[in-house]
């Protein structure tokens, strides 16, 4: 069958499109199941494990927890909250409690500490682009026989050359958001999202099918949304993790943390 014609839009349409479907997400909460890449950090948590099944809470701006259970017999793998400066992980399985500061850039030598919920609040939030405060450049782009329009936000380094800070994929299809692209330091690519198989959750518009990747921590993460609230009210309460009585406390911001077994 032929491809159907692409879709057309202007970048003020595409841009007040995405700022929509941000608006209507203030709150998320979701059961997920996790499936992550061989020889990744999220497989050195799950072991054995071919999946878990995950359920997230998301109150922006940056508030998230992530509970990690293992099939079948459900008992915790991992629990781990961020507030956007600091984050905290509990390993029950380890018997370790790992703190640090969000924007930690320094592995440790046991992989499991690497985990980061703020990776995924990146990945299952896709922010509106300020062009008043943000400069863009608009393109399209085509492949595998799909054809995108692709928004870039660039910022001027210190030569005075542009580097990009981000980029969002719409793909013509649908005009859905189907990519994201977020860059550090000298344009190093640092997280690329992919998203599919969109579906209406009561009004909201989501992705089921979210792929996260991460070079420079070497990890894929495939995260299925099964369901799916929006806008609910989330207690305070829930995003505060209590250490277990048992477990090593690990604080990733001092030098000789992360070099546990």
């Amino acid at each position: 069958m032929a491809p159907a014609p692409a879709l057309e839009a202007t970048l003020p349409e595409l841009l007040a499109r995405l700022k929509t479907q941000s608006d209507k997400i203030q709150t998320l909460t979701a059961t997920v199941d996790l499936q992550p890449t061989a020889g990744s950090v999220y497989s050195g948590v799950i072991k054995e494990y071919h999946d878990v099944k995950g359920f997230i809470l998301l109150k922006k701006p940056s508030q998230i927890r992530i509970l990690g259970q293992a099939p079948v017999v459900r008992t915790n793998i991992f629990d781990m909250v961020s507030d956007g400066r600091e984050f905290q992980l509990s390993i029950p399985p380890k018997q370790k409690f790992i703190v640090g500061d969000t924007d930690l850039k320094r592995p440790a030598k046991n992989a499991l500490e690497n985990l980061r919920p703020q990776h995924i609040l990146d990945a299952l939030l896709v922010p509106p682009i300020d062009l008043a405060t943000e400069k863009v450049v608009f393109e399209q782009d085509e492949s595998d026989g799909h054809r995108y329009y692709v928004i870039t936000v660039v910022q001027t380094a210190g030569d005075g050359e542009f580097q990009p800070v981000r980029k969002v994929w719409f793909s013509r299809a649908d005009l859905n958001p189907t990519r994201t692209e977020l860059y550090g330091p000298g344009g190093a690519l640092i997280e690329d999202v992919r998203y599919s198989n969109f579906h209406d959750f009561s009004g909201v518009l989501y992705p089921s099918d979210i792929l996260l990747r991460r070079p420079a921590e070497d990890y894929e993460l495939t995260i299925t949304v099964e369901k799916a609230a929006f806008n609910q009210d989330i207690p305070q309460e829930k995003f505060e993790l209590k250490k277990p009585e048992n477990a090593q406390w690990i604080d990733l911001n001092k030098p000789e943390a992360g070099d546990g077994k």
